[in-house]
């Protein structure tokens, strides 16, 4: 649901990241591989596998796991595909969680609004509500 507003990537794509990203690891600097976990990271959480979307939220919670050696930047950027990954795999009360606080840190991060819209939408169609987040949905939109 909500899933044709987002980005999607197929195996091929998945595959030429994962290539990348071994190449890189075993002789790029660290930066290198930086960018290239990012990439694979980010072709896996909006990859039409679910098996890929699994692997990439495992992946965005190592690298979010690192706490206080993570950029303000890659602490945003694995967070937000992290919630991408739980969004994708129906775990819209975990997406909800940290896209909230995403945005209580960074309230102008359009994708993150955008993101939280599809989950709302998609906690209330699939009648989460009684779980107490729909509260707090239909409170956030009635004020």
């Amino acid at each position: 649901m909500g899933e044709e507003h987002l980005p999607s990537t197929d195996p091929e794509l998945v595959h030429q990241c994962q290539s990348e990203y071994d190449s890189v690891f075993r002789s790029g600097s660290q930066q290198d591989v930086d960018g290239a976990r990012f990439r694979l990271v980010w072709a896996m959480v909006h990859s039409t596998d679910e098996r890929h979307v699994q692997r990439g939220m495992e992946m965005a919670r190592v690298k979010l796991r690192e706490g206080s050696k993570l950029s303000d930047k890659d602490n945003k950027e694995y967070t937000y595909l992290l919630s991408v990954a739980y969004y994708k795999l129906g775990k819209y009360v975990d997406a909800r969680t940290h896209l909230k606080a995403l945005l209580e840190m960074q309230s102008d991060f359009r994708q993150a609004e955008f993101l939280k819209g599809l989950v709302d939408d998609a906690i209330i169609k699939h009648g989460l509500v009684g779980v107490g987040i729909g509260a707090a949905v239909l409170g956030v939109g009635l004020a």
